[in-house]
């Protein structure tokens, strides 16, 4: 199977925006290569996969896009392999959006084990493992060990050239943690620098990760009482996440974010209005509503 026209046609059909088409394509293209019993090329389209589910919130299939990629890699003996642990992360990824923390954790872990032991120490794709091996910890509570890692990989990015996004995705990120342990003047000033990065190099390619600079940028102005500010940033960050992705579950719980500094405003009206379209848009997807599971957008995992 021809991989590099493969591709090509997949630029197309998400250049049309089209959901439909995207996922026809993607299924069509799985059995093609599955038919030429092209495992490596099936590998590549259940990784494209996992992300693209992922984006649009159908957890369920993003999982099992996961789960046969990691099959089919073992099948063919390539546990101990950079596409395998790429595959690892990237399932990480899936699991962590499908609420599944602990599989998550096992699954970073296996990637990290696997390309710390065939990359060289200052390989840009480690800084996306520690990106995400930080979030797992963050979500488990675990902050010190978050920022540990998400030194790692800005201090391997800082050294690379040509990457400025990932450098911004990860000081995002860092920031976002900075702001849990009570540390917000240093988390104002990296999101500061990170938002001049994405401002000065964003195209619609980089709408989510733009988009969650923005909402940890609203949330740090939230933190430090600028609320006006806050909403700003959170508005634009609906504008670029829906531009982007759609109206997914990041949309839901973004809506989610503003309706709590509305109502800190004492704008109980509008806070109502938004908090119910964010459960309207959560109801459709399945998805808990409890208002208590409010969290930025997700951020992609740096590749």
């Amino acid at each position: 199977m021809d991989i590099d026209a493969f591709f090509q046609g997949l630029d197309a059909r998400y250049a049309s925006g089209d959901r439909q088409q995207i996922a026809e394509y993607l299924l069509h293209s799985l059995s093609r290569a599955e038919a030429e019993n092209d495992d490596n090329a099936a590998v590549t389209i259940l990784n494209e996969m996992m992300g693209f589910y992922r984006k649009i919130s159908d957890h369920v299939s993003s999982v099992q896009a996961g789960d046969r990629a990691i099959a089919i890699l073992r099948a063919c003996g390539y546990e101990h392999t950079v596409p395998f642990g790429t595959t690892l992360l990237n399932a990480a990824t899936a699991h962590r959006a499908a609420g599944n923390t602990i599989r998550a954790l096992e699954f970073f872990t296996g990637a990290l084990g696997t390309l710390r032991h065939h990359l060289p120490e200052d390989d840009h794709r480690l800084a996306g493992v520690y990106n995400n091996v930080s979030s797992i910890y963050e979500e488990l509570g675990n902050y010190d060990d978050a920022i540990e890692n998400l030194e790692l990989a800005l201090d391997i990015l800082e050294k690379q050239s040509g990457m400025p996004l990932d450098t911004a995705t990860v000081m995002t990120n860092l920031a976002h943690v900075l702001l849990k342990v009570d540390r917000q003047d240093e988390a104002v000033a990296i999101l500061e620098k990170a938002m001049a990065v994405f401002q000065n190099t964003h195209t619609e390619s980089t709408g989510p990760q733009y988009a969650a600079a923005l909402a940890g940028m609203a949330e740090a102005y939230y933190r430090v009482g600028r609320l006006q500010d806050a909403v700003r940033a959170y508005e634009s960050a609906l504008t670029h996440l829906k531009a982007a992705v759609g109206e997914n579950a990041d949309y839901a719980f973004t809506l989610r974010n503003l309706a709590v500094v509305y109502e800190t405003l004492g704008a109980s009206e509008k806070a109502n209005e938004l908090m119910n379209r964010a459960h309207q848009l959560l109801d459709a997807l399945g998805m808990d509503t409890n208002p208590e599971s409010i969290r930025r957008p997700e951020e992609p995992p740096v590749q």
